[in-house]
């Protein structure tokens, strides 16, 4: 299954990066980078990770389909019931929970945007994530719960006069 995952990311990096070169120039009338310079550049970064991870899960099954054929059943039967045993299927269900929270996460980002602005919901939605799912860590979740999104900000707002939404506050 996870090979097939993440087959169907590149696909998707490969979609969203023609999709962004068709539909957006990457240059302007001035010669100047334009709106397609950085989905381009996003969408080959992506496009290179993706592919890497898919050639190596498949390789992985590979390796496993390999070794599998050298052993005999008995001994695999086995292998499977002491990783049930020892909590594989209750490993599969929390990732399952964490993916529901993470969706729930994003959900909530994406209804704050309008109503906190770019900045606070990007802070919060950091702080939130970084706590659930970085326990133990709070000064370095702290840290980086601003960090991040005030370079994004910076990045976004002030370098390249990107529109980000605007909140309650004014920024």
């Amino acid at each position: 299954m996870k090979r097939w995952f993440s087959l169907a990311l590149l696909v998707a990096a490969v979609a969203y990066t023609a999709y962004g070169l068709s539909t957006l120039n990457l240059l302007n009338m001035s010669g100047r980078p334009g709106a397609g310079y950085f989905p381009l550049i996003i969408g080959v970064l992506l496009i290179v990770a993706t592919a890497v991870n898919a050639y190596r899960d498949f390789t992985i099954v590979r390796t496993d389909r390999r070794a599998r054929a050298g052993t005999d059943m008995i001994a695999e039967v086995a292998a499977v019931a002491a990783s049930a045993s020892a909590g594989g299927s209750n490993d599969t269900r929390r990732y399952g929970v964490d993916v529901a929270i993470m969706l729930a996460m994003l959900f909530a980002f994406i209804l704050s945007l309008k109503t906190l602005g770019g900045l606070l919901a990007m802070i919060l939605f950091m702080l939130v994530f970084l706590f659930v799912f970085n326990r133990g860590k709070a000064v370095t979740n702290l840290i980086y719960s601003f960090a991040l999104p005030l370079f994004l900000y910076l990045l976004f707002k002030v370098t390249l006069n990107a529109s980000l939404p605007i909140g309650f506050l004014g920024f």
